[in-house]
């Protein structure tokens, strides 16, 4: 055996060692890209579902109400100041 087919086979082996290499990382990669993308997931999840209770709460006739007399009455004093000075 000379030379040219040592160096050959020594690529040969490197050449599938490095397939093999990457294949393992290709693989751990896409397990951990797929986790990241189910974390994603439970988080939109977890906020629709935030979402949806506040929005169920601001939708309610009561909570509404409340809701726009607790904002009038806070932003009254503002208005009302402004009103009386004008007049």
């Amino acid at each position: 055996m000379d030379f040219s087919n040592i160096v050959a086979v020594i690529r040969d082996i490197s050449v599938i060692i490095l397939c093999f290499v990457l294949g393992i990382v290709a693989i751990v990669g896409f397990f951990k890209l797929s986790a990241l993308v189910d974390s994603c997931r439970r988080i939109i999840g977890g906020i629709d579902r935030i979402m949806s209770a506040i929005s169920g709460a601001l939708n309610s006739t009561s909570a509404s109400s409340g809701l726009l007399s607790g904002i009038s009455k806070a932003t009254s004093f503002l208005f009302s100041g402004k009103e009386k000075e004008g007049n």
